[in-house]
């Protein structure tokens, strides 16, 4: 299904001024469709699918479908821990909401989206306004026009199948959680309003940034940081640069000391209000270097997944638990994995002062000779890059991980760079290899990406996947290309609670012991400038299924689904507090 008549418009939730918002979260009715009829008939689509929320309107008429009688399903959310029989269900289901409104007002009005997973078709009153392909995203599609004075049937189909040619294609090694799983807003503006509107440093101290519009005239916008007495007159839906030596005197945003700005964007009878912090970030040698100073990346990375009850995270709170064990781990940076998370998770890490990698689901078996799922992933990076290249906790962009080197990859994945890179020249560009280790104690690191690509990333399961622990620490990774090379992954497995020798797999203690000898060997690797061990806490996942351990959940958490701490966590804590 080829996205049709929707847009990113990233700005129209909480960077609206101007305005007005009105959340649809809450309760929606639901209805399972494994057999797709409800837009089909035995004879093509069906012209009374249930896209047209009706009710019989005599006692002789057959209408076999009925959302006021269906499930109940919370929005946010995802369907699959909310009704037990729909755990591993990955089919269609329609989404109803009802919502009343007034006479409708100028301006324009959207229906925004924060993710569906994956796919969806949307409707209003029974007409087919859009359809939108991959599941973590934002998204708008425009109803002005539609809505007057009465209630209105919003109508989302969704479904959440597996595909080859999809982003992220057959199988992936955490929980497809299909629905709409995060905030769905009715938000209206002025005719012409800010579509867009980003303001960032560049490696050189200058600001770069953007004011799109959308609905012609205006020509100009206006910028304007109060607090530091300045402001900024630039052209509309044109590249902006201030040179360092015109930037106003600031307080640089920082790991650990998080300095944020009030930056105000106006653009005719529109505002836009974000809270943006100014810094520095790039590559020296091996080193990656944040506002002159060479910052190591004690790391961890994160599924978006919630504190507790193994569902999709969502929202303030969920990312404030999740960044709370981070920051209490003595992290700096976080990796975000595998896809789009929450917009309040980089809210968060700004906040706080964590530096993020944020990343694209390009993972195994994609299709990569496919024109139709290039140009897909082409816009899910559009989505990635355009809510959160504000945002200055983002410091990498990733475009991969785990991809087997060949011609057709490379070729797919240097689109995405140049995509990325062309909407963002400030920030450093990633993935994450899928680099087995060589033969004695040196890995040279040769798939080609490492040419494309500002850092260098490496998944590596020494000790748990492959070699014996005892040869950890003596393990040494280098590259023709001199730059650094971040530990995107490392780890083992245990279940929280389990205890025994060091010597038995599943044991916090064997957990613990492999994560010893890692730090001794990355202590040792001079090029390595930083880590993000896997993972957090641990997740849902099909593929985990060894009962009594496992049971659904990939165990390579430091904690565990409910959040308990487990020994792990402590020895890289010990390890991150030592560093300073």
């Amino acid at each position: 299904m080829p996205t049709t008549g929707t847009t990113s418009l990233s700005h129209l939730l909480s960077r609206r001024a101007a305005g007005e918002t009105t959340s649809l979260d809450g309760t929606w009715k639901a209805i399972p469709d494994p057999y797709d009829v409800g837009g089909f008939s035995i004879l093509g689509p069906a012209r009374d699918g249930w896209f047209r929320d009706r009710k019989p309107q005599h006692p002789a008429e057959r209408i076999e479908y009925d959302f006021d009688g269906s499930l109940d399903l919370e929005v946010p959310g995802d369907w699959n821990t909310q009704i037990p029989e729909l755990h591993y269900y990955e089919a269609s289901l329609w989404y109803r909401r009802r919502f009343t409104t007034t006479e409708e007002k100028s301006g324009r009005t959207f229906v925004h989206f924060g993710a569906v997973n994956h796919s969806c078709t949307i409707y209003l009153d029974g007409d087919m306004l859009a359809s939108h392909e991959g599941g973590y995203g934002p998204f708008a599609v425009e109803i002005t026009g539609r809505i007057g004075a009465g209630e209105h049937s919003l109508v989302v189909l969704v479904d959440c199948i597996r595909k080859p040619e999809r982003v992220p294609a057959m199988r992936t090694d955490w929980f497809n959680f299909g629905g709409l799983h995060r905030s769905v807003d009715l938000v209206r503006v002025p005719s012409t309003f800010i579509s867009s509107a980003w303001i960032t440093m560049g490696v050189d101290g200058s600001l770069v940034g953007e004011v799109n519009v959308d609905g012609g005239a205006p020509t100009t916008a206006r910028l304007e940081i109060a607090e530091l007495g300045w402001s900024l007159e630039v052209k509309t839906n044109e590249r902006f640069t201030v040179s360092a030596t015109d930037v106003p005197e600031h307080e640089r945003w920082h790991p650990g000391t998080p300095r944020l700005y009030e930056v105000v964007f106006d653009a005719g009878d529109d505002r836009v209000v974000d809270l943006v912090g100014f810094r520095t970030v790039e590559t020296r040698g091996s080193d990656i270097v944040v506002n002159g100073e060479v910052v190591f990346l004690k790391g961890i990375s994160m599924h978006a997944e919630g504190p507790t009850g193994g569902k999709r995270a969502s929202g303030a709170e969920d990312a404030a638990t999740l960044f709370d064990w981070a920051e209490e781990l003595g992290a700096n940076f976080v990796r975000l994995a595998h896809y789009q998370h929450d917009e309040a998770m980089v809210a968060e890490a700004d906040k706080r002062g964590v530096l993020a990698w944020v990343e694209l689901p390009v993972y195994w078996g994609i299709e990569w000779s496919n024109e139709a799922t290039l140009a897909n992933t082409l816009e899910q990076a559009d989505e990635l890059v355009l809510r959160d290249r504000c945002r200055p906790s983002v410091v990498l962009w990733s475009v991969a991980n785990e991809t087997f080197p060949g011609d057709e990859r490379t070729a797919f994945i240097g689109s995405l760079i140049e995509r990325v890179r062309s909407l963002d020249p400030t920030r450093l560009v990633t993935c994450a290899l899928f680099t087995l280790p060589g033969q004695g104690i040196e890995t040279h690191i040769e798939d080609p990406l490492g040419e494309l690509i500002d850092v260098i990333g490496v998944n590596q399961y020494y000790g748990w996947y492959y070699s014996e622990r005892a040869e950890i620490a003596s393990k040494r990774w280098t590259s023709d290309w001199g730059k650094p090379i971040i530990f995107s992954e490392l780890g083992a497995g245990a279940k929280h609670g389990n205890h025994g020798d060091d010597g038995e797999i599943w044991t916090e203690e064997f957990q613990a012991a492999v994560y010893e000898a890692q730090i001794e060997m990355i202590a040792a690797n001079d090029d390595c400038a930083g880590l993000s061990p896997w993972i957090l806490k641990d997740f849902r996942t099909p593929m985990r299924v060894l009962p009594g351990i496992q049971d659904g959940y990939n165990r390579k958490g430091l904690v565990s689904e409910e959040g308990e701490k487990k020994l792990a966590y402590d020895v890289l804590r010990s390890w991150y507090v030592s560093l300073g």
